[in-house]
């Protein structure tokens, strides 16, 4: 058995393209190698090592490259209050994200905060309908930065799924009947009949039909419902609204597939 030669002790199953043999298919997988880049976070560098990488930047463009510590002309100096309430102000605004994505400028209401109108603070409404931020009682709040960029990528990107509504706190999200929705709400949970008196219709309909399908008249095994099951269930049992089919004309006729009016495009629609 060949061991690693990066000195883990375990056995190389890869060889690498320095031809060396290492437990794992990348060398910094191996867990020795791992260890001492880990290691090395952590580490502080003595000042004459500091200062050999200082002369090995001088003659850069920066003419601070080269100089540390109290050297430095920016040593010891902060931002002020002014500075970094503009570096905290969102690098949207208004007119730029309406330019740049309008859809998302159609879907969601904007202002500026009337609080601050010199830093063109963005302000949009709370997506929980019972807050007092929420457009349904005319309420705003600031977004952040984060909150801004990722509900433009869900609504503008091709790959986004229009969620990351806006949220004022974790509060209004959790208590939000729209925050993590896996399913449509409305749909019917129970049906009003039970698999017994389906049969029954079913063998109703066929026996009516001769067993035979009304549309190319070969063997008939599926009865089809002219009202669609998810959109009228109340309509199920009703022979008057069903008639017998083949396989294949009932999802040539009955169930068109891939059309906008489709029974599975119907039904999964919400008004």
């Amino acid at each position: 058995m060949k061991l690693c030669e990066y000195g883990c002790g375990q056995e190389a199953i890869y060889k690498q393209t320095n031809n060396k043999w290492c437990c794992c298919k990348f060398y910094s997988q191996c867990p020795e190698i791992r260890k001492k880049n880990t290691g090395n976070k952590n580490k502080k560098f003595s000042t004459q090592h500091r200062k050999r990488i200082s002369q090995k930047l001088e003659g850069k463009n920066n003419p601070n490259y080269g100089k540390f510590g109290k050297e430095n002309p920016f040593y010891g100096k902060h931002h002020n209050k002014t500075n970094k309430r503009k570096m905290a102000v969102n690098k949207y605004s208004i007119k730029k994200v309406k330019i740049k994505y309008p859809f998302f400028s159609q879907i969601e209401e904007m202002r500026y905060n009337p609080d601050k109108p010199k830093e063109k603070e963005i302000q949009v409404h709370c997506k929980n309908h019972l807050c007092e931020n929420s457009k349904e009682k005319g309420g705003w709040f600031t977004p952040s930065r984060s909150q801004l960029a990722e509900r433009i990528r869900q609504l503008e990107d091709k790959n986004g799924n229009g969620g990351s509504y806006f949220y004022c706190s974790e509060e209004c999200k959790s208590i939000c009947p729209l925050y993590n929705l896996k399913s449509d709400p409305f749909k019917l949970t129970e049906k009003p009949y039970n698999q017994e008196e389906y049969e029954t219709f079913r063998q109703f309909v066929l026996e009516r039909d001769n067993y035979k399908c009304q549309y190319c008249e070969k063997p008939a095994t599926i009865v089809h419902h002219e009202r669609p099951q998810k959109l009228e269930p109340l309509f199920v049992l009703d022979p008057d609204f069903a008639w017998s089919c083949c396989e294949e004309c009932h999802y040539k006729y009955g169930h068109k597939t891939g059309t906008e009016c489709s029974t599975g495009n119907l039904a999964s629609k919400i008004c």
